[in-house]
């Protein structure tokens, strides 16, 4: 709990704001920072609480799920608990919650996923969640059962349909798998995939049916959300080119600029301002190929050195 001397040396403001992020652990970091360095603490609570965490652009959900995400990409277990509790605390769906954990597997691997597997867990059992995790759950076989090909031959690119590597793809990998990735990476999946079976086939199966046709099929967080959280997940470990893909995706899925670009300035807080700063250059020019660059203020493809 947050003293009452600290309420009122910081403000009700940022208090309140830094528990409902942050969760209760929000009193312990507030209380070790003031006995240190006040005017950091000030400085702190003004961007990273009442500053960042207070604006619109994301709602509670998104952005709690965006943060619980990066966490566990930077293997961060304490922020890992306190968040997941915020985020309960906030009403976000506990199988959501687990679902964006889950889908670190597929950029952070199992030595990132499981701690914080079993950090939910804890909590999970602690809460009496367990038995509602159990009830959410998906079959065996995931969604492949209630998917139609029709249905999704409409999502993809014609170009993709038209490609001579279509066909002999898709009868290689599946069309569970190999269709997902063209609904997400329209025009860019068939030569990952291609590469990937020239190299080794039996990886490449391996890998666009857990990515693609099981991770990415599950459908448990909507896809606009999912890909908001792939973006901070890849910005949490410097990954500038598959966040690219997931800024354009994110958008094609619903996502506005706004959005997109509150996943990439929200890092700054947590991860600092060079992945930030990059991460942002690689959005303008994103922005720049579609043709949207009004939307974000027509700012330059990049910062200017004064470097001489």
């Amino acid at each position: 709990m947050i003293s009452n001397d600290l309420r009122a040396k910081y403000g009700d403001a940022a208090c309140n704001l830094g528990t409902k992020v942050q969760g209760e652990f929000f009193a312990t970091r507030l209380a070790e920072r003031d006995a240190l360095d006040q005017h950091f603490t000030k400085q702190w609570l003004d961007f990273a609480i009442t500053g960042l965490a207070a604006r619109p652009a994301l709602d509670i959900r998104t952005r709690m799920l965006v943060l619980i995400g990066q966490y566990v990409m930077a293997k961060s277990q304490q922020l890992v608990d306190d968040t997941v509790r915020a985020a309960l605390a906030a009403k976000v769906a506990p199988r959501e919650i687990l679902e964006i954990i889950l889908q670190c597997a597929v950029y952070g691997g199992h030595t990132t996923v499981d701690p914080a597997i079993r950090t939910f867990y804890a909590i999970a059992k602690e809460l009496n969640l367990l038995d509602e995790l159990k009830a959410s759950q998906l079959p065996l076989d995931g969604t492949d059962s209630t998917r139609k090909y029709d249905d999704e031959l409409k999502t993809w690119h014609q170009d993709d349909i038209n490609d001579p590597r279509f066909k002999g793809l898709m009868a290689l990998h599946g069309w569970h798998a190999v269709g997902r990735g063209l609904s997400l990476r329209p025009q860019h999946h068939l030569n990952i995939l291609e590469w990937l079976t020239k190299i080794d086939p039996h990886f490449a199966g391996l890998w666009v049916k857990f990515c693609y046709g099981g991770m990415y099929s599950r459908f448990i967080v909507d896809d606009k959300t999912r890909l908001l959280c792939m973006v901070g997940d890849c910005l949490a470990v410097g990954e500038a080119t598959q966040a690219r893909g997931h800024m354009r995706g994110s958008m094609r899925n619903g996502a506005k600029a706004t959005e997109v670009m509150e996943v990439i300035l929200q890092t700054a807080a947590n991860f600092g301002m060079p992945p930030m700063l990059h991460a942002l250059e690689v959005f303008v020019q994103v922005m720049a190929a579609e043709g949207r660059l009004a939307e974000i203020g027509n700012p330059a493809m990049k910062v200017e050195s004064y470097a001489k």
